[in-house]
Formats: C-alpha cells, structure tokens, sequence
C-alpha cells in the first residue's frame, strides 16, 4: 500500500512538472495552460509535415571524418585563453609553499 501511495505522489508531482513546464513555454494568447500542454503534446506525438521534413532531412546528414588537428584548427578562437599559464603557476606555487608551512 505504501508503494502505491508513493508511485501516485511520485505521477502527481511529474504532472505538475510537466504543467509547470507549460507555463514557461510559448503560448497564444489568453490560453490557458492546459491547453498549451495538450497543444505541444499533440504536436509532439503528431508532428506536421514541415517538422517531419525537417526531421528526414537532419537524419540524413553525414558525419564528417576530420582529424582531431583539423577539428581544433578550424574552431581556433583568437585571443588569450580562459587561463594564463603564469596565473595558474604561481597559483600552484602559492599553495604548494601554504600546504609545506
């Protein structure tokens, strides 16, 4: 009995997630959330054909074989970097002489 009652809290609290969910995403306006729910669910298990198409269309790009070397090279930033090497040294130096006194 006790399982039962926890399975039922554990479905009632994920429904009102998933309402709550509702209230953040886009709706038309005045509806109500519900709505929007049972709107975005139909839509999710009823895609039209624009979203299908889209969908066909994703699956069948290929992936692309390129070496790590190429990968990194063509996704280069320039600028500095998020560490500097002689920042992070003499963070290490610091509390390496910290922890030996």
């Amino acid at each position: 009995m006790a399982v039962l009652v926890v399975v039922a809290l554990a479905l009632l609290a994920a429904a009102a997630v998933a309402l709550l969910a509702t209230v953040e995403a886009p709706r038309r306006e005045g509806e109500r959330p519900v709505r929007a729910f049972r709107r975005g669910l139909r839509a999710w298990l009823r895609p039209d054909a624009e979203l299908r198409a889209e969908a066909r269309s994703l699956a069948a790009v290929q992936p692309v074989d390129v070496s790590l070397e190429q990968m990194l090279r063509a996704n280069v930033e320039p600028g500095g970097g998020y560490l500097e090497p002689g920042e992070l040294a003499g963070s290490l130096h610091a509390a390496a002489g910290s922890r030996a006194g």
